[in-house]
């Protein structure tokens, strides 16, 4: 069994090895079989992983694998998007996005499921959580100048 911390844990590293580290210049995915891309980190006794597809709209899937069990003790789905027709370019809603989550993993000091939100000029950034690691879910949006321009929405579960 693993604790709520050291899944917290886990979860924030891969994510911030994978997604936060991803640059114009670096790119820690490889190309996936299923998905279009892949990531794998190990920490420990554990592998987390990160697949996911397309890029407006994109989803994916996150997981940690027990090594020792070889079956996943967290899965999580997800699927988001900009929209169109608004008055910001997809790639600036998806370079705030990327700066929001980043603040937020680095700020959530280790309670992942806190809701949070982060402004930075005419962008908002509002996350929050429902349910519990055994049914959970994340919703994402990102206003701009108070205009909703995109969304993601995460459902995990944690097999404890």
């Amino acid at each position: 069994m693993i604790t709520q911390a050291k899944l917290f844990n886990i979860i924030i590293t891969g994510r911030n090895e994978c997604y936060v580290k991803k640059s114009p210049t670096y790119n820690p995915y490889s190309p996936g079989d299923i998905y279009d891309w892949h990531f794998e980190l190990e920490q420990e006794q554990y592998t987390f992983t990160d697949s996911y597809r397309g890029f407006n709209p994109y989803s994916g899937v996150e997981y940690i694998f027990s090594k020792v069990l070889r079956i996943p003790i967290w899965s999580c789905d997800y699927i988001g998007y900009a929209l169109e027709n608004t008055s910001i370019a997809e790639k600036e809603i998806y370079g705030f996005l990327k700066k929001a989550r980043s603040a937020h993993l680095l700020g959530c000091c280790g309670n992942l499921l806190a809701n949070y939100l982060y402004e930075d000029g005419g962008f908002r950034y509002q996350t929050t959580f429902s349910g519990n690691l055994n049914a959970l879910l994340q919703v994402e949006e990102i206003h701009f100048c108070n205009s909703l321009v995109g969304r993601q929405v995460s459902a995990g579960y944690c097999k404890q």
